[in-house]
């Protein structure tokens, strides 16, 4: 290859390498909020996005808006929910629904469950900047979402 076609390889490379993303590898439009922003300067720049199905959003290691500190190691928690009927949620760990902590510089996938037996029908799979899983091969179910459902 020359040292043009690495430089631009490179270049569209770059945006991903350096930060989290959020994709969406199920069949419905998934809600992301990340937690209130420590800057309150910065709250109404914190990541707030709806991922159609096969998408994805990310967030750069640099940008404070969406990754406070700035760091590959930092943890932002993002609040992942599927909205619809029924409407899901996905937590990590179990319980923690709607909060997903993913580093500054990892993974999240939100996927159809694999195993259909599940009462959840939505998986989570994390990975953190560094590459290790920490959901397991199985993933992190999404139960229905306890809060969207309290009221019927």
């Amino acid at each position: 290859m020359t040292r043009l076609a690495l430089l631009l390889l490179a270049a569209v490379a770059a945006p991903h390498a350096a930060a989290y993303c959020i994709h969406n590898q199920t069949d419905r439009p998934i809600a992301i909020e990340q937690e209130p922003h420590p800057d309150k300067l910065r709250a109404d720049r914190a990541l707030t996005a709806t991922i159609q199905p096969g998408k994805s959003r990310c967030c750069s290691v640099k940008n404070l808006d969406c990754n406070p500190n700035g760091r590959m190691a930092s943890v932002v928690n993002i609040a992942i929910r599927l909205p619809g009927d029924p409407p899901y949620a996905c937590g990590f760990p179990a319980g923690a629904e709607p909060m997903v902590k993913v580093t500054g510089g990892g993974t999240v996938r939100v996927m159809r469950n694999p195993n259909s037996r599940s009462a959840s029908p939505y998986i989570v799979r994390i990975r953190t900047h560094d590459g290790q899983s920490l959901t397991g091969p199985h993933g992190l179910g999404c139960p229905l979402d306890r809060f969207a459902t309290r009221g019927k």
